[in-house]
């Protein structure tokens, strides 16, 4: 094939051909030096067209040229280069899209079954703002179809227009049209019966387009001919918003969306709502009228796209939670409505950010709440205690179209029936791996509890552990000082010191009760062991290839064979080959991933297992540390009084020992107040001795934990890499 010289008129050069029909072709043009694009709509064979041709292709110009919306495609000025000469039809200069029209996004294999949730939110919100501009400037598009959308992107972030408004109509005040005009398959059903329509048309082609970026296929028996299509959609009630035909071949309606979707729950009720209203029969009813002026459609729109919604993974059994969040909302209703519907109390309920931390019950459920398309949009729920292994549960099932190949792979179908069966496969080996990254974000969170729970719990073990040593230190220099005062006053007892019989009495009874706290010891190193025992299988935990969020590889392999399947099965669909005589290539693939996906899971869910029964032991710990450490604090206490009550005792005897010597001026009685006082002095330097002991080791302790929170930071913390990309 000869090479082409792409045409070049000035520093202009032509790039490609972006879409051709009826009678116009866009082709776009780059600009050499300053690299700017546009997209140039021409008449291609001017001499074929009827005057209401020309009439239309320069109302189109003239219409593009008037609008002015961020989800209208922008009209430009034509260069002067670009130009035609005086007498041809005017060209069409516009905005250059480079992601090109939601056909081709549809037609991934990746969105066999629907866009992702929050695409279609972006989506809608984009195109309803388009289509109420457009009936603003009273304009009926009147070719709605995702040939006539197209994707920009604007920092970072995609944005919908519409083009084509070559079929658009421009109304009078009250006016309505007969015309025929648009794609068959999104057509208003009034325009079947060339009746008059107004803007109501394009509701119903926005509501098509819409269903089928939820579902992957047209609302309506999208495969049979206009004819009988209106013969039987017309038979549907104002609620019912698909149709489609049985096993038996019987015309059946539904007023909800045919699963599986993207959607979650919540969101999916929504649009079914919404979709009553836009897929209405009725012209007139169509849109759901004007509430103060304004389509009700578009206020509702408005108000289900602005609600936040709650995503909750039940990770016992692998089930996504749904609640949209209204005003006001509590964690304790929040909780509620999760019992309601799991039977796990509140009280049980373990709820974890993406982070690990949990969330405050004192605040309101809106911290649960992430903004959507960012990629720790899940909160997860444990039950506390238990070890989350699940049930059948989380096993999810193959849908129906699915289960029917996998009973019976020989059975040829149709090739529309096949091409459902198989975009359904596709989606569940996709969502086999989304469902296992987000049990992989899970055990992350979980795994960042159990560390922050370790980490306060580590804190209070070896403040346990120092409390204790403290305290028998204290109470070892405790017995040496009393022992001594007991000693000195067996001595000095006959020589001048009177009535002290009961004092002593009281600091033997006190020496005794100290003792007992010895027990405490025992206590402590029997907690140590037991936290040691437990921090070995934190350990261990940190090994494992989970906890480095390592994600399955082979099941993203699966998924990709099956993408690749599908698509060659479509290309020779559209060809009119039938390379596939059975189901079995892609049963194979199915088969295979549920094989890996149960073992997969069986494994995760042993080590959230471990992950669960290390915190629940941290937590039956707790208290008996809590309890250990305020028995230590009251020793403490009790004997630091005792210390204080024996020294105020000593200075009693002190005083009356002298005022009995100084009574009876006897020498010896002096010496021996002088005596008593001095083994009193010399006992109170022993206190503080020991208290310069106690501050000694008290620095001792607090190096060593010191120490051991430098050990922890500098542990390998490698299992907790950045969280992958969401793609649900």
């Amino acid at each position: 094939m000869a090479f082409t010289q792409p045409s070049k008129r000035g520093e202009w050069v032509e790039e490609k051909i972006l879409g051709s029909g009826g009678f116009g072709q866009v082709v776009l043009w780059k600009n050499e030096d300053s690299g700017e694009y546009v997209a140039i709509k021409k008449c291609r064979v001017q001499s074929e067209m009827t005057q209401k041709h020309r009439e239309r292709w320069t109302l189109e110009v003239d219409i593009m040229k008037r609008l002015d919306h961020p989800n209208v495609i922008a009209a430009k000025e034509v260069p002067p280069v670009l130009n035609v000469g005086t007498g041809e039809l005017p060209l069409l200069a516009m905005e250059y899209c480079p992601g090109g029209d939601l056909r081709k996004v549809l037609n991934k294999p990746e969105y066999c079954v629907g866009l992702k949730e929050f695409d279609i939110r972006c989506l809608v919100r984009d195109i309803a703002s388009a289509i109420e501009y457009l009936h603003g400037k009273r304009i009926i598009h009147r070719d709605l179809k995702p040939e006539n959308i197209v994707l920009q992107t604007q920092e970072e972030q995609t944005v919908y227009k519409l083009i084509d408004l070559g079929y658009a109509k421009e109304l009078d005040q009250g006016s309505v049209c007969t015309s025929f005009v648009g794609t068959l398959q999104y057509l208003a059903p009034e325009l079947f019966a060339s009746q008059k329509y107004t803007c109501t048309v394009d509701y119903w082609s926005f509501g098509t387009v819409v269903f089928e970026c939820i579902t992957g296929f047209r609302p309506f028996l999208p495969q049979v001919p206009p004819v009988t299509w209106h013969r039987e959609v017309c038979k549907k009630s104002p609620e019912d918003i698909t149709a489609f035909y049985n096993s038996e071949g019987v015309v059946k309606f539904s007023k909800k969306i045919v699963t599986p979707t993207h959607l979650c729950r919540s969101m999916q009720a929504y649009f079914e709502q919404w979709l009553r209203l836009m897929l209405r029969w009725d012209p007139k009813a169509r849109g759901g009228g004007l509430i103060e002026g304004r389509p009700q459609c578009f206020k509702i729109l408005d108000t289900m796209l602005s609600i936040k919604i709650v995503h909750i993974l039940y990770v016992a059994n692998n089930q996504l939670l749904s609640y949209p969040l209204l005003d006001n909302y509590s964690m304790l209703e929040l909780q509620e409505n999760i019992e309601k519907e799991t039977g796990v109390k509140v009280q049980d309920q373990d709820i974890l950010l993406a982070s690990g931390a949990s969330p405050d019950p004192n605040l309101g459920a809106h911290q649960c709440w992430t903004a959507p398309g960012e990629e720790d949009w899940v909160v997860f729920m444990f039950i506390k205690g238990e070890n989350q292994g699940g049930g059948d549960k989380k096993n999810k099932p193959l849908p129906p179209n699915v289960q029917s190949i996998v009973k019976d792979s020989k059975t040829a179908l149709p090739y529309n029936e096949q091409k459902r069966a198989w975009a359904e496969s596709v989606y569940f080996c996709g969502q086999q791996v989304v469902d296992f990254r987000r049990l992989i974000q899970s055990q992350r969170a979980a795994m960042l509890s159990l560390l922050r729970t370790n980490s306060s719990f580590l804190k209070m073990k070896n403040n346990m552990v120092g409390s204790c040593d403290h305290l028998l230190s204290k109470m070892q220099y405790f017995k040496e000082c009393l022992q001594h005062d007991l000693d000195m006053y067996e001595i000095q007892k006959s020589d001048g010191v009177q009535n002290a019989e009961k004092v002593v009495a009281k600091w033997k009874r006190i020496g005794e009760e100290v003792d007992v706290h010895r027990n405490l010891r025992e206590k402590v190193t029997k907690l140590d062991q037991q936290s040691t025992a437990l921090q070995t299988k934190i350990v261990e935990l940190q090994k494992s290839p989970f906890a480095r969020g390592k994600l399955n590889e082979v099941l993203e392999d699966i998924e990709k064979k099956a993408v690749t399947l599908y698509h060659d099965m479509r290309q020779a669909g559209k060809g009119g080959r039938d390379i596939y005589k059975d189901h079995s290539p892609m049963v194979q693939i199915v088969v295979k991933c549920l094989i890996h996906r149960d073992k997969s899971l069986q494994d995760l869910y042993t080590h959230l297992g471990k992950i669960c029964a290390c915190k629940h032991e941290l937590f039956q710990l707790l208290p008996s540390i809590q309890q250990c450490c305020k028995q230590i604090t009251d020793a403490t206490n009790k004997l630091l009084q005792s210390q204080k009550q024996r020294q105020s005792d000593i200075w009693s005897l002190i005083k009356m020992a002298t005022q009995n010597g100084m009574t009876r001026q006897d020498s010896k009685g002096s010496n021996s107040a002088n005596s008593w006082g001095a083994s009193s002095l010399e006992s109170m330097k022993v206190c503080d001795d020991n208290r310069e002991t106690v501050k000694k080791f008290d620095d001792i302790i607090k190096t060593v934990m010191e120490e051991h929170e430098e050990h922890m930071s500098s542990m390998d913390w490698s299992f907790l890499p950045p969280l992958q990309k969401n793609t649900s």
